[in-house]
Order: structure tokens, then sequence, then C-alpha cells
């Protein structure tokens, strides 16, 4: 992922865990960083239903106007909200030199076995669910993922700083419930293990 002008994310997990704004929150921090020159975040589901597997992309330009809206096939990053979704095909998707983001509470090393990762592969794993109730993040008894998985993608994209999530969640969800979504980035930041 080294270097490349054009970084392609796919996040996948269900409906109401918040896939679709995390792709926004993504694109938001990306353009704030000053380091892209331009940023797309759009959803693709079939019917909307809480629970149903949910797919996101975001695509962020070092360089280019970003002018291709297609669905992502390869991404350089793979983010998984929920492991039940989780397949060999999509897996098999990403780069070799990509970036793997999982909610679980695995060990790292589970999924670089288990899904043949390649070497180059950075994986990210932290579980977020468990962080998610415990802290109350929940909507109907489910966890709110979207912000707290955040900290893992600033770990596997240096450029999305904590300082941009927070700016950008504090303008989405005001200062109380922006301060608290921020401090559940900050723990998903320190919780990640990474191989």
């Amino acid at each position: 992922m080294n270097g490349s002008d054009i970084i392609e994310i796919i996040i996948n997990g269900r409906g109401g865990q918040g896939v679709v704004t995390c792709a926004e929150l993504i694109a938001e921090a990306a353009y704030l960083s000053g380091k892209f020159a331009d940023v797309h975040a759009y959803p693709s589901f079939g019917a909307e239903r809480r629970g149903a597997p949910v797919q996101a992309y975001a695509k962020l330009s070092r360089v280019n106007t970003i002018w291709d809206r297609a669905q992502i096939e390869y991404p350089n990053i793979l983010m998984i909200f929920d492991e039940t979704v989780l397949n060999q095909e999509m897996v098999s998707s990403l780069q070799q030199d990509g970036v793997f983001i999982i909610n679980s509470e695995r060990e790292p090393e589970y999924f670089v076995n288990r899904y043949k990762l390649s070497k180059k592969t950075k994986v990210i794993v932290a579980d977020i669910s468990k962080l998610a109730l415990d802290k109350n993040l929940t909507i109907d008894g489910n966890p709110v993922l979207n912000t707290p998985i955040l900290g893992l993608l600033s770990k596997g994209l240096p450029e999305l700083k904590l300082d941009f999530l927070k700016t950008v969640v504090l303008k989405r969800l005001g200062e109380k419930i922006g301060t608290f979504n921020f401090e559940l980035i900050e723990k998903g930041y320190n919780l990640a293990r990474i191989i």
C-alpha cells in the first residue's frame, strides 16, 4: 500500500453497526488531513434492514480527482465489523501489501493462518464489540462499532491521525456525544493488536 495514489477501502458488516457512517467519517477525516486531493464514500446494499450484510466503500486519492464510482474489487484496506460476514473470497480480494482490520476477540495470527494472508499484509485486531457494549454504545442492545473501529484504522493508515477523527466526530455528533465517541476511538487505537 505504500505510496499508492488511490487508497481503496471496503467495509463489511451488518445493518445497524454503522458501516455506512464509518465510510463517511473516513472520507471526511481524510479530506480534513490535507493529505488527499479527493475522497469518496458510498454504500452498497440490497434490502436495507438491521442485521443484513452491508458493504460500504471509501476511496481516497492523494493526487487526482476520483472519477470512478464503481464497486471496489481489490481493496488496499479491508475492514470487517462482524466476523460472521467474513469469507475467503473477501480476504483474497485484499491486495497482498494491504491492511486487514477486524473486530474480533481472536489474535491476529488466527486470521493470518485461517485465511492464508500474505506476510506483507498488516493485520489489526481488537474486540470492538466488547468495548462498545462495555461503554453502552448500542442501539437496541446491539453494539455500534463505527467510531471505535476508526482507532484501528488510524493504526493502519497513519494519515488519519486521531486529531482529524476527533474533529470529524465532534462536528457530526456535537460536543457531548462526539467527545464520548472520540474516547472510544482512542480506546480502540490502544486496544489494537497488530502483526
